[in-house]
């Protein structure tokens, strides 16, 4: 009778109490979102490592994270079922079910704990356990009920598969090692996939007390504490028998190992730039990259006997710009020669790693295709005087040849030719970003390599020569979205430079060329700075562009350090490795280029009395058209000894004759060398065209005067012809080398050196004039 009271009195009150319970639960509820607001959950705490990945996914290496820890983040993909499992049972079999806390294991502990008068059993879950470590604080009462509280925050803002992964990358396993991926690669070797059930019970039991159980130095006691656990989990069925027997006699072979380092300037690069992320996925092929730096390493080795002691590469894929190899160095952890400077990041001078440019864009602007003939003479621009390699001078080249055998001298005269405002242009919209401070600098010593620039810009515009003169900017990671490229020059002109590149007939083709059973036709140029502090060489063909630096990172000099003789070797060894057929009609023909017959003389369209001809190719609309002028009808008397022009042609007595029609600066070459050409004879000294002393004269300086200068003041002499009034440019030469040109009218001036010295003066008609004076200082 008396329970049926109490249970009548309470569904009379009933309503009431389910009012309470509800008014209860939402002010509960409303408290605990006002106090959720005031006091936000602090994930900052949860800063990972930052990982370079390789465009396959293999770890190529790893950062600290921002409070020093090695917390490699794990994300669903990498979480075995078996290793979820295990935890879950070990920590929190009702995880998936309670809201952040198990109430009825709580309150075990709550009475545990108030008869031991402190914290005993903390009937931690997954999710409390993840509110401590995240910050972590003194074992209280106090602290207890904070963390309830964090936990109840977690559940409300993180999914349950957030929580577990959250778990998963803060267990303690001892030093600054945090998270099962980072103890799994730095301890066993391996990805969490790849985990056995022993090693998983390994490192269940390490972060219950990381500085008892530490790997590597307590082997022994984790096997007992793992075999433990590998048994209960047995019982409860979690992995078969067989795998819990095989488990249990598996021996640990925990030691503490350092995360990969491969490509380390690379990484490191990539670690600087890409910020804020826990995996950056990059475009490195792990087998190209380790293949390249073990050839490069191998080949420095060499290298030491002539004081050369580093190399860089850079190996990047066409199609989409992709850089799949990027050795920065020899050797990393060579400190004694500078292996951790970044040699392709590195700024140095290319030598004549940029004639190809120069020489495209000539052709794109109709001064030269690849017949035309420059001249390879002693020459001066304005007081610079550049000379070829070898300190020779070859004479008529072409084009072709020119770039080819790396002639200087037609390069800068080529260049004298355009804008370099416009060539400056189109290397620095082609990546050669280091241009852009130098420009104050930059001359016409610019095509030779008088300038800096950084090898993964180089590489970059030889890519865009094997793309037939698109230009992008190179590709470091996967999600690095594709620029749509840009057309640097054309596809003519493209063509023409790596048709010319192919060419075999040079004195740069590496003795391995020969050795190599599939080795790929390849374009390539190299490059030498001055005075033999660098060497480069850049190949490539329709897939691949290799891009090579070979020097020393302190910039000493090596005699024997030159692109053809030091990068080419090794640009073409590690290319031997990229492609293994020979596919030798890479280079394919565009559609809007010509073929046509012109001199072998001039490169010019042929004349009536033009008899060697060769084929040449040229852009339509864009190629020079003008018309062979290497020979001329020249009226001489019969025997030859004079000539005559329309104005002193006699009544009879003459014939016409072919004479070569040679630039004065080819003459004066033929007579500094002492070479034998066909010469016009002198003309008629009664014509009435020319003045009436019937020569070229030097009026200044006074031949066979001394002039006297003072010391340590800059003195100018002037130089003044008197030359016929058919002459319309003059050539000045000092000690037979160019010094300048004028008008014939024109005085220009010049400082000699102390000494005897050399003035002579060519007219456009190969009269030629010397005088000679002598300078003393006082």
């Amino acid at each position: 009778m008396f329970f049926k009271n109490i249970l009548a009195n309470l569904r009379a009150r009933r309503k009431k109490i389910l009012w309470g319970v509800g008014i209860f639960l939402l002010a509960s509820l409303l408290l605990f979102k006002v106090l959720d607001w005031l006091y936000p959950l602090n994930t900052q705490r949860l800063s990972y490592s930052t990982v370079v990945l390789s465009s396959d996914g293999s770890i190529m290496s790893a950062f600290l994270s921002k409070d020093d820890k090695w917390r490699i983040q794990i994300r669903k993909e990498d979480i075995p079922e078996g290793l979820k499992k295990a935890f879950i049972y070990k920590e929190d079999k009702y995880f998936y079910y309670h809201p952040g806390v198990n109430l009825i294991a709580l309150a075990r502990a709550f009475f545990q704990d108030i008869r031991a008068g402190k914290v005993v059993s903390g009937a931690s879950t997954i999710t409390m356990q993840v509110a401590r470590m995240l910050s972590p604080e003194r074992r209280t009462f106090t602290n207890k009920f904070k963390e309830i509280f964090k936990a109840f925050q977690l559940e409300l803002h993180y999914s349950k598969q957030e929580i577990l992964e959250m778990y998963f990358n803060l267990l303690p396993y001892g030093g600054n090692v945090e998270g099962i991926k980072a103890a799994s690669l730095i301890y066993l070797h391996k990805l969490p996939i790849n985990l056995s059930p022993a090693e998983i019970a390994a490192l269940m039991i390490v972060p219950n007390s990381p500085s008892h159980y530490r790997f590597d130095n307590n082997n022994g006691a984790i096997i007992a504490g793992r075999n433990k656990w590998l048994e209960r989990m047995g019982k409860a069925k979690l992995f078969k028998e067989k795998e819990i027997q095989q488990a249990i006699s598996e021996p640990l072979n925990a030691k503490r190992m350092e995360i990969p380092k491969v490509a380390p300037q690379f990484c490191i690069q990539m670690a600087n730039k890409v910020k804020d992320v826990s995996y950056i996925q990059t475009t490195i092929d792990l087998n190209m990259q380790k293949k390249a730096q073990n050839i490069l390493t191998e080949y420095v080795q060499k290298l030491m006997l002539w004081n050369i002691t580093n190399a860089a590469v850079l190996i990047v894929r066409n199609k989409d710009h992709a850089v799949m190899a990027y050795v920065g160095s020899s050797n990393f952890n060579d400190i004694a020669h500078q292996g951790q400077v970044d040699g392709v990041d590195a700024i140095r001078s290319p030598g004549s790693a940029l004639k190809p440019i120069m020489y495209a864009l000539a052709f794109d602007q109709g001064l030269a295709t690849p017949k035309t003939i420059l001249y390879d003479v002693p020459s001066n621009f304005s007081g610079y005087q550049p000379m070829d390699y070898d300190r020779t001078f070859r004479g008529k080249v072409t084009v072709e040849d020119a770039l080819l055998n790396s002639l200087n001298v037609p390069a800068v005269k080529m260049l004298s030719n355009m804008d370099i405002a416009t060539y400056i242009n189109v290397l620095e919209n082609g990546g050669c970003h280091s241009l852009v401070s130098q420009q104050q600098k930059l001359g016409l010593s610019l095509v030779l390599g008088g300038c800096g620039i950084k090898l993964k810009e180089l590489t970059g515009l030889y890519v865009t020569l094997a793309n037939g003169g698109q230009f992008a900017p190179l590709r470091y990671t996967k999600d690095q979205p594709e620029i749509k490229p840009v057309q640097l020059i054309s596809t003519e002109s493209s063509f023409m430079v790596s048709h010319i590149l192919t060419e075999m007939e040079r004195t740069d083709v590496p003795a391995n060329m020969d050795d190599a059973e599939h080795f790929p036709k390849i374009a390539w140029k190299t490059g030498t700075s001055y005075g033999h502090h660098d060497g480069w060489c850049v190949g490539y063909n329709d897939k691949y562009t290799v891009g090579v630096w070979v020097g020393n990172f302190n910039a000493a000099e090596s005699q024997e350090l030159s692109g053809a003789s030091c990068a080419v070797p090794l640009m073409t060894e590690i290319f031997g490795t990229l492609s293994y057929y020979n596919d030798f009609n890479w280079l394919k023909f565009p559609v809007h280029i010509g073929v046509r017959w012109v001199c072998s003389e001039t490169g010019k369209l042929p004349d009536k009395y033009c008899t060697n001809l060769v084929p040449d190719y040229y852009i339509p609309n864009v190629s020079s058209t003008e018309t062979c002028d290497h020979m001329k009808m020249v009226y001489t008397d019969v025997k030859g000894t004079m000539s005559y022009c329309r104005s002193c042609l006699p009544k009879a007595g003459y014939i016409e004759k072919l004479y070569p029609s040679y630039p004065s600066e080819m003459i004066l070459y033929f007579d500094l060398y002492k070479i034998p050409y066909k010469k016009i004879p002198p003309h008629n000294p009664e014509c009435p065209r020319v003045y009436s002393d019937h020569s070229l004269t030097i009026q200044s300086p006074v031949n066979g005067t001394q002039y006297l200068l003072m010391k340590n003041e800059s003195h100018n002499i002037m130089l003044k012809c008197n030359a016929g009034n058919d002459v319309s440019m003059v050539y000045w030469y000092i000690d037979d080398k160019f010094f300048g040109k004028s008008k014939p009218d024109e005085s220009i001036f010049f400082s000699p050196n102390s000494g005897n010295v050399k003035v002579s003066c060519t007219d456009d008609k190969g009269r030629t004039a010397h005088i000679r004076i002598s300078v003393k200082e006082i």
